[in-house]
């Protein structure tokens, strides 16, 4: 149910993208994260200023409220690391942007300040405001997300781990969480997205 709300039934969705909504849906349902309205597809709208973070949100903890900002990739490759791992674009780049780069969670907390004027969650942003500026904009929580469908392996983040414990310190939390599905199935993703709205829609018909 929390996939099928981020993934708007006119769109032609492309493997990548669904494994996106899976990983945002498993952050809400497992590793305390609120990242309200299906955030990450209103960030990359053409003409958006904003970086291409994939997770924007806010993290539950037993000391209050922190903002959240992570990345996701999802990768069929049989080497371990995955190749999405590297380049400009890669999920070691793009999360040592996030920990480093005080211009990108400035903006990103801009946005949800923005987005969540007047909201329910406006006094959960306002607690995660406080800590952050008090901390010298360093209390965030990030959190990287890798979907695989192939056989598990430590080795897919153990090499990220460690290179990222540097940035942990102060009030700067890092988690990275690897999501293995059955083997080969990433590429089926679409057709189980596209089969769902059809079946929603029939039912939707016979209801009314």
């Amino acid at each position: 149910m929390l996939i099928m709300e981020k993934i708007f039934p006119q769109d032609k969705k492309e493997s990548w993208e669904i494994g996106e909504a899976y990983a945002q849906s498993y952050a809400e349902s497992n590793l305390s994260a609120i990242i309200p309205w299906g955030i990450t597809r209103d960030i990359k709208k053409p003409g958006s200023s904003l970086p291409g973070a994939d997770i924007v949100g806010l993290y539950k903890h037993e000391s209050g409220t922190y903002f959240l900002f992570g990345e996701i990739k999802t990768s069929s490759d049989k080497q371990y690391p995955p190749g999405v791992m590297y380049g400009e674009h890669g999920l070691k780049h793009q999360l040592e942007d996030l920990c480093q780069r005080k211009e990108i969670t400035n903006q990103l907390v801009n946005y949800l300040a923005h987005r969540l004027k007047n909201d329910k969650l406006w006094t959960q942003y306002a607690d995660a405001f406080k800590k952050y500026m008090s901390s010298g904009e360093e209390a965030v929580h990030i959190l990287g997300i890798l979907i695989r469908d192939v056989l598990p392996s430590v080795d897919d983040l153990k090499a990220r781990t460690k290179a990222l414990e540097k940035f942990a310190v102060g009030k700067k939390t890092i988690e990275l969480i690897g999501i293995y599905v059955p083997e080969n199935e990433v590429k089926k993703f679409p057709k189980i997205i596209q089969e769902e709205h059809e079946r929603r829609s029939v039912s939707n018909v016979k209801k009314e």
